[in-house]
């Protein structure tokens, strides 16, 4: 019994990381090339005038589901020890990592929930920005 929750227990250690590593490809740099440049036409060489709204990106939405495979795992193995071995440290372990998963949830939904309200009270004022064209018109004109 104690070799299979030292089995669970490396497999809870050694599993998200690898996992991760087959998800990700950092080493793709003609795909990093091309976003890079993508970005750089979308800018046209201009400079951004308003503070674009806060949107979860990539590697966050990534780390959220990591997190949450790894809780859903944790639950799925002390549940799983837990009914196996009916050990009362296992059952507290299990209820543990049941409730860090709860916790997770709510503070996600929370978070979410927080953004929505700002996304839908806040509005940015727009910036009265002057085009260099514009200028050297402005200037022409007065001389």
């Amino acid at each position: 019994m104690v070799l299979v929750i030292l089995a669970a227990l490396w497999a809870v250690v050694l599993l998200p990381p690898l996992l991760r590593s087959r998800t990700e490809r950092t080493n793709d740099s003609i795909g990093d090339f091309n976003y890079r440049l993508d970005a750089l036409g979308r800018t046209n060489g201009a400079v951004a005038t308003a503070v674009p709204r806060a949107r979860p990106t990539r590697p966050a939405a990534k780390r959220r589901r990591d997190v949450t495979r790894v809780l859903l795992i944790a639950v799925g193995v002390t549940g799983l020890l837990a009914l196996g071995t009916n050990a009362p440290a296992i059952w507290a372990l299990h209820v543990l990592a049941d409730i860090a998963l709860l916790a997770f949830f709510g503070l996600w939904a929370w978070a979410r929930a927080v953004e929505s309200d700002r996304a839908t009270k806040v509005r940015r004022m727009p910036v009265r920005g002057r085009h260099p064209s514009e200028l050297a018109l402005r200037r022409a004109a007065s001389s």
